[in-house]
């Protein structure tokens, strides 16, 4: 999968897995260890390729908690940005949990809401998230067509409205659920434009993996850029 992220023009990886959940046992000092065994590894093979810790994280009652312990991680371990999954059957309101976060110093990224069936229903909840201090990502696959037809017209339709924060490859191996950042680049410069496309799937996750807040954007539509996209793509994926 290394190889994999490289050609696609990948040089950075927070790797998201589930926490929280049905997934009790991943630690947030089991991620470190496997992230820096991970690195070792690549350094060995010369594979220049970079990955952070981070973590997809269940929404729970007691996250709030779980984060001020530390038991959940911050993507990149940075201690600033939380990935939150809300269960992929039902909507349910953020705001209460992004004023804890932000409460706490932190600012919470919703993953995949396109693939969710309550925002599915009802995508204009969406705009409640963003306007109490949420970030948006959804999945490169979701804009190529990879979950569905249902997902990928939601996805298309949050970029057009400029919803969207992150674009992440949410990687899970090399057959099934590869690497797809590129091409979901070029849909975005597509579907709204480059300027777009070099934010959302290259500047705001760069800023996440130094641990720097994004550049806020307009909702409102603009003018095409025309210079070239810039590689060194960074990908937000689950291990």
């Amino acid at each position: 999968m290394a190889t994999m992220a490289i050609a696609d023009g990948t040089s950075t990886i927070i790797a998201t897995p589930h926490q929280l959940g049905s997934n009790k046992l991943v630690t947030a000092v089991r991620i470190r260890q496997g992230i820096d065994e991970l690195n070792r590894e690549l350094a060995v093979q010369g594979i220049a390729l970079k990955v952070l810790p981070g973590a997809d994280v269940r929404i729970e009652p007691e996250l709030p908690k779980l984060l001020r312990s530390g038991d959940v991680l911050t993507l990149a371990d940075k201690g600033l940005h939380v990935l939150l999954e809300l269960p992929h059957e039902i909507y349910f309101p953020l705001e209460p949990l992004l004023s804890s976060l932000n409460k706490q110093g932190l600012i919470g990224i919703l993953s995949h809401p396109e693939r969710n069936r309550g925002i599915l229903a009802k995508p204009s909840v969406l705009e409640s998230v963003v306007d109490a201090g949420g970030l948006i990502q959804i999945t490169a696959g979701s804009l190529t067509g990879s979950f569905g037809e249902s997902s990928q017209r939601l996805a298309k339709q949050f970029v057009r409205d400029r919803m969207v924060h992150f674009v992440a490859s949410d990687a899970h191996d090399t057959k099934r659920r590869p690497f797809g950042l590129s091409e979901a680049f070029h849909t975005v410069c597509e579907l709204a434009d480059k300027e777009m496309a070099e934010c959302i799937c290259c500047e705001n996750p760069a800023r996440v993996a130094a641990g720097d807040p994004i550049q806020s954007q307009s909702r409102s539509r603009s003018a095409r850029a025309t210079r070239a996209p810039k590689r060194s793509w960074f990908g937000m994926r689950a291990l």
